[in-house]
C-alpha cells in the first residue's frame, strides 16, 4: 500500500498547490471558461503520450464508466469551481475535500476492507475538513456549490477504480478527459467560452497542468488500491490549498487551524498505517 499512499500525497499536492490561481482565474473569465480550458490544456497535454503506449482491451464496463465519468466531471468541475468564484480557497477547497471521506464511504460500503485502524482516521479527516470550512469566506453561494461538487467527486472517485482496472491509468484517464471535453463544447461554442478563457490563460494554464498531473496520480493510486485510502490521501489537496491561500494573504479562525491540523494528522495516520 506504500504506494498507493505516495501516489495519493503527490495527487494531493498537484490539485492542491494551484488552487489560488484557480480561483482567480474563475473571478477573471468565469467558472465554465475556466472549465472548458483547463479540461482542452489537459486533453492536449496528455493525447500525444496515445502514440507512444499500447492501445488497451477496450471493455464495455470500462466504456460506459469512462463516458459517465467524463459528462460527471464536467459538471463536477463547474460546480466546484462556481464556489472558488465566490468564496475564500481556505474555505472552498476544505469542503470539497470531503469527497475523500465521501468516496471512502462508498468504497467500505462496497465490501473494501483498506485495513482497521484506516477507518479510525478516515473520521478525523472529515472532522477536520468540516472545521476548516467552518470560517471566514463562507455564504451560501460557496457553501452549496461546493457541497455538490464534493457529492459529485465522491462518486467519480470511486468508480474511477474500475475504469483504471479495465482500460489501464492512462486510457482511463485519457477516454474520461476526452468525454469531458466533448460534453463541455457545444455549451462552450455556444457561450464563446472556448476562447474567453484565453483572458487570464496562464492561471487556467497552470491549473490545466497541475489538475492533469493530480488526475493521472489518482487513477495510478485508485488502480493500486484500496480507494478509500487513495481518495482520503487525494483530497487532502484542501491542506495544501489552505496553506498557499495562507501565503497569499487568506486567514483562518481557530477552528479552522485546527480542522487543519486534524487533517494532516489523519494524513500522516493514513500514511504510516498504509506504508
Amino acid at each position: 500500500m506504500g504506494l498507493t499512499v505516495l501516489l495519493g500525497v503527490l495527487c494531493a499536492i498537484c490539485w492542491g498547490a494551484p488552487d489560488v490561481w484557480l480561483a482567480q482565474a474563475t473571478r477573471s473569465v468565469g467558472p465554465f471558461p475556466t472549465v472548458f480550458g483547463s479540461m482542452a490544456i489537459g486533453l492536449a497535454i496528455a493525447a500525444p503520450a496515445a502514440l507512444f503506449i499500447g492501445t488497451p482491451e477496450w471493455t464495455t464496463r470500462g466504456l460506459l464508466l469512462g463516458v459517465l465519468l467524463g459528462a460527471g466531471s464536467t459538471v463536477a468541475y463547474y460546480l466546484g469551481f462556481r464556489a472558488f468564484r465566490d468564496g475564500a480557497v481556505s474555505v472552498v477547497a476544505p469542503i470539497i475535500a470531503c469527497e475523500g471521506g465521501i468516496a471512502a464511504v462508498l468504497a467500505i460500503a462496497s465490501g473494501e476492507r483498506p485495513g482497521r485502524l484506516v477507518g479510525v482516521f478516515v473520521p478525523v479527516a472529515v472532522l477536520g475538513v468540516v472545521l476548516a470550512a467552518m470560517g471566514r469566506g463562507g455564504g451560501r453561494a460557496t457553501v452549496v456549490p461546493a457541497v455538490a461538487a464534493a457529492l459529485v467527486w465522491g462518486g467519480i472517485l470511486v468508480l474511477s477504480a474500475p475504469v483504471a482496472d479495465d482500460l489501464g491509468v492512462y486510457w482511463g484517464f485519457l477516454l474520461v478527459r476526452a468525454v469531458g471535453v466533448a460534453f463541455a463544447l457545444p455549451v462552450a461554442l455556444a457561450s464563446g467560452a472556448w476562447r474567453s478563457w484565453t483572458a487570464d490563460p496562464w492561471r487556467v494554464a497552470a491549473w490545466g497542468v497541475g489538475d492533469t498531473a493530480a488526475y493521472l496520480l489518482f487513477f495510478a493510486a485508485a488502480d493500486r488500491g484500496p480507494v478509500a485510502v487513495a481518495s482520503v490521501l487525494a483530497a487532502q489537496f484542501a491542506t495544501v490549498a489552505v496553506l498557499v491561500g495562507l501565503l497569499a494573504g487568506e486567514r483562518l479562525l481557530r477552528r479552522q487551524q485546527l480542522g487543519v491540523a486534524l487533517v494532516i494528522a489523519a494524513v500522516s495516520g493514513i500514511a504510516i498505517v498504509g506504508s
